[in-house]
């Protein structure tokens, strides 16, 4: 593509665009894509060496007291993976264009997610199933990164939170948009991932193949190790396991 072609797509490519692909059950992340830089926004790469990832879980633990040092991190992460996922996947695959994110502001009063700002470079054309790979090698295994170096979490744990909602995407997309159903279908059987995140995101595929309402997990996530949370009913494996119901 020449620099003119670039230029045009770009330009095309405004905020109203991100805001009107956001529909439906992504509705609640219409504004969070941001096409404008913001001074206060976090580098992904930064996420860990400039504190970002530590300050954030910080200021949601202080939200949740007597919460579990390592269930505050999970569940913070599983936000974080909810806002790199979701509205860069829907809003991917509604312009047909890849979207990559270069920096994250958080809210300072919770320290979650607040939005999302994309690279300044144009945001080409792509078939869906590029964009989930593209997005997994450069936004949800770096985040994953910083997360394991800033809180101990394993990076199966991380991965198995990252694929909860990677798979919730798909298939939110494939149900809201049928003239998608085929991209979404096709990005989940041409699914690549970084290595170590290969057994975790192996097995929940299988699950979404299968049909599954929700990919089950083999690891739990700890949320119940936050007053108020209880573990996911019908995914979490220490539910499995012991035979609960509740």
């Amino acid at each position: 593509m020449s620099l003119a072609q670039e230029s045009l797509v770009q330009e095309s490519l405004v905020q109203e665009s991100l805001d009107g692909a956001l529909t439906g059950a992504f509705a609640l992340f219409s504004g969070r894509l941001r096409r404008d830089p913001d001074p206060a926004a976090c580098a992904l790469s930064d996420l860990a060496p400039g504190g970002a990832v530590s300050d954030g879980i910080a200021r949601f633990a202080d939200a949740h007291p007597g919460a579990e040092r390592k269930a505050a991190a999970s569940l913070w992460s599983a936000y974080l993976f909810a806002a790199l996922i979701a509205p860069t996947l829907a809003a991917g695959a509604r312009l047909g264009r890849t979207l990559v994110i270069e920096a994250i502001r958080l809210a300072p009063e919770t320290g979650l997610p607040e939005t999302l700002h994309l690279a300044q470079g144009a945001a080409l054309p792509s078939p869906l199933p590029a964009q989930v790979d593209r997005l997994l090698a450069e936004s949800v295994a770096p985040a994953i990164e910083a997360l394991r170096a800033g809180t101990g979490l394993s990076a199966r744990l991380l991965w198995e939170n990252a694929g909860g909602h990677l798979f919730w995407t798909l298939k939110t997309i494939a149900r809201e948009d049928p003239e998608r159903a085929g991209d979404a279908s096709e990005a989940l059987e041409a699914l690549r991932w970084p290595r170590d995140a290969c057994a975790a995101l192996t097995l929940m595929r299988a699950d979404a193949v299968a049909g599954f309402d929700a990919p089950r997990r083999r690891i739990c996530c700890l949320r119940h190790g936050l007053p108020g949370f209880s573990k996911c009913e019908g995914i979490c494996p220490l539910l499995r396991r012991r035979g609960e119901v509740g």
